[in-house]
């Protein structure tokens, strides 16, 4: 056998030994990426804060990445090169085939490594990647001249993209010369070791990546641009076009729908160019507006705190499921029997970045599109925004880090100020922090406030809790998420306990809600891409304050309520593209209305959900297939009713019609 190998990798060497400058080529085209990934990962962003907290947890992974397709690329090439020299035949003409391979090659990196300069200027300056898309929407000479002012007033270092780009291709030359100096064959033993070391750092560069550390966000922060022209060009699976006479069929379709939700007439549907044609597209009527109510929660001017608690199950609180004992969130409860519950509120999106961009946008995320990246570039307003543009001081604090999934770049456009340091990553020190700068500065600007806080203990694998013993780690991961449950709840309840006695309190809303699930073996799966089933959709959600009584909601409902039900609590009724309701129309009305029906809407990696006419129905998605129905009321899914209903295929096709409408409004935003 060893012999044989030996063998093997003496021809292998030797067909490629014309070829072996590609090697030299491919390392100093590496080097040359390494040091733009340096440049981009422990710079600031242009307005002067860093572009990811944790530059050492993406470093290692960007120069593996960046190996692994440059290796790639240098397989193709030879590969091709070997096989039109040997066809070929004559030694002359091999050595042209080679030459012309190499300098090909040479070529291919000269084009790459610009863009791929490009793509990290996008990034810093807009938070996603270079894309055709991104080309579409800024292809006018006026995005040029706004860039170079961008550049210009640059809080890193200003001009240095230039200078960069002058220097980077000759610099990769001049690395290239000094490899031809340092390395010069001999009976081909460096071409032998070269494919051996190559090979090596190859497998553990893939190993690290793919299999011991992981991670879907950072693995799309990091995406190379051959990757990006790939995945555009071939892999993404676009939804087909829409044409006029399908926009026209779905708007209605959906607005009709929504109008039956609502329950009412305060809102109307318009085409007018400010909404750039969107069919979620709508203005509030003079009813509305002049609604005594509206005018006097405006005038109250209250306050918000909204607390994402990471992987909240609903399966798992107590005050949502009586005969689970001992409860693993007693602070949660004890809060929730003073507030109005929503019984059936769902998630619109996973993982995190789902729920927090669907809770803010009133939209579900993306079916298929990375939305974080993919759709950074696009304006979409959020209840944020528009609460901030009102005059409220608005500030987002994460245990996590924001920047890790790209949420960063969505909460520094809506927000006044984000609040992260790595130092507090454990829901305690996270929410000592918040206590003091809530009560003690943010309290005190002599504003109103909205402060939206994201936890972070109770995250996969669920050992992440402060002071968790090795008997509780070593529990089975059904049992371990109430333990760091448990731990976020006490965590939440030092924090509501700090301030509740402040003056400001009184008139201050304090919602509470998870940003989604975690599917834990139930209904068969057991990973985040699973499904849509309740294990990771169902979800806590309740608000408490003034004005709000104690209701047990059996409303349909999802993260896409929660902006329009915030604005109208704060007493704001905007154009907005919201497919969500507001949630309290009956508190807010001056008459009271019927009750609303509701809806719940999610886009799940690959699959979909929406509740609706008393069903839940769940589907991979876009292809419809292996879907799953239940009653629900059936909140814990237990008893499946597919195939037993007609209305099966009418929810299907109401699913599809709606997620075509909001992904869309999600890629053409306003």
């Amino acid at each position: 056998m060893k012999p044989t190998i030996l063998n093997l990798l003496k021809k292998t060497a030797a067909s490629f030994a014309p070829f072996q400058k590609l090697v030299l080529i491919s390392l100093a085209a590496w080097t040359m990426h390494i040091v733009l990934r340096v440049m981009l990962l422990f710079r600031s962003n242009p307005y002067g804060f860093p572009f990811v907290s944790k530059p050492d947890w993406f470093i290692f992974h960007a120069v593996c990445l960046d190996f692994l397709w440059i290796v790639n690329a240098l397989a193709v090439f030879a590969i091709v090169g070997c096989a039109i020299a040997k066809i070929a035949g004559k030694a002359s003409q091999a050595a042209t085939v080679a030459k012309v391979t190499t300098i090909l090659y040479a070529v291919f990196h000269a084009v790459i490594l610009p863009f791929t300069l490009l793509d990290n200027e996008v990034q810093r300056f807009l938070g996603g990647h270079l894309s055709f898309g991104l080309m579409d929407t800024y292809k006018d000479t006026s995005s040029i001249a706004m860039f170079y002012d961008y550049v210009a007033n640059d809080l890193s270092v200003p001009y240095l993209q230039f200078v960069v780009l002058a220097l980077m291709l000759p610099a990769t030359y001049g690395l290239y010369r000094l490899l031809c100096k340092w390395y010069r064959p001999s009976d081909g033993f460096y071409v032998k070791k070269s494919i051996i070391a190559m090979l090596i750092f190859y497998i553990a560069s893939y190993l690290f990546v793919y299999v011991i550390w992981t991670g879907n966000a950072r693995m799309t922060k990091l995406r190379p641009v051959v990757s990006l022209v790939n995945k555009d060009l071939f892999e993404a699976k676009k939804a087909e076009g829409l044409t006029e006479a399908d926009l026209g069929v779905y708007r209605t379709a959906y607005q009709n729908l929504w109008q039956k939700i609502e329950g009412d007439s305060l809102w109307e549907f318009s085409d007018a160019k400010e909404g750039n044609g969107i069919p979620l597209y709508r203005v509030p009527s003079a009813e509305l507006l002049n609604s005594e109510k509206l005018k006097a929660q405006r005038e109250m001017k209250p306050n918000f705190i909204l607390v994402l608690m990471e992987s909240q199950r609903g399966l798992n609180i107590g005050y949502m499921n009586p005969q689970i004992q001992p409860t693993p969130t007693p602070f949660m409860d004890s809060l929730a029997a003073y507030s109005h519950m929503w019984m059936r509120m769902h998630t619109s999106g996973v993982p995190t970045t789902g729920g927090v961009l669907s809770t803010h946008l009133g939209i579900p995320h993306h079916s298929r599109l990375a939305q974080a990246t993919d759709l950074a570039h696009v304006t979409l307003p959020s209840f944020v925004s528009t609460l901030t543009d009102s005059g409220y001081s608005t500030h987002y604090m994460s245990a996590a880090d924001p920047a890790w999934d790209n949420l960063g770049v969505w909460t520094s456009k809506w927000y006044t100020a984000l609040h992260y340091n790595r130092e507090r990553e454990d829901d305690s020190t996270f929410m000592d922090h918040a206590i003091e700068y809530v009560r003690d500065t943010l309290s005190k600007e002599g504003k109103p406030f909205l402060v939206t806080l994201m936890t972070r203990s109770n995250h996969y694998p669920f050992n992440f809790a402060a002071g968790m013993t090795d008997e509780q780690k070593n529990l089975p991961l059904q049992k371990r998420i109430n333990v760091t449950m448990g731990y976020a709840d006490r965590q939440l309840a030092r924090f509501i306990r700090a301030v509740e006695n402040e003056k400001w309190y009184r008139n201050t809303y304090v919602i509470i809600m998870a940003d989604h699930g975690f599917p834990l073996g139930e209904n068969g799966v057991s990973t985040m891409n699973g499904g849509g089933f309740s294990n990771v959709s169902w979800i806590p959600f309740f608000i408490h304050g003034k004005g709000i009584d104690a209701v047990r909601d059996t409303t349909t409902a999802a993260q896409i309520d929660i902006a329009p039900t915030i604005l109208e609590l704060a007493g704001f009724a905007v154009p907005n593209i919201f497919m969500g309701h507001n949630l309290l129309r009956e508190h807010m009305a001056d008459s009271v209305p019927e009750p609303l029906s509701g809806l719940s809407l999610g886009a799940y990696s690959g699959h979909a959900a929406m509740g609706l006419d008393g069903y839940r129905f769940i589907a991979k998605y876009p292809s419809l297939e292996e879907s799953h129905l239940f009653a629900e009321s059936d909140t814990r899914q237990e008893n499946e009713i597919t195939g037993k209903h007609q209305e099966e295929r009418l929810l299907s096709a109401t699913l599809d019609t709606l997620l075509k409408i909001s992904d869309y409004s999600l890629e053409h935003g306003l």
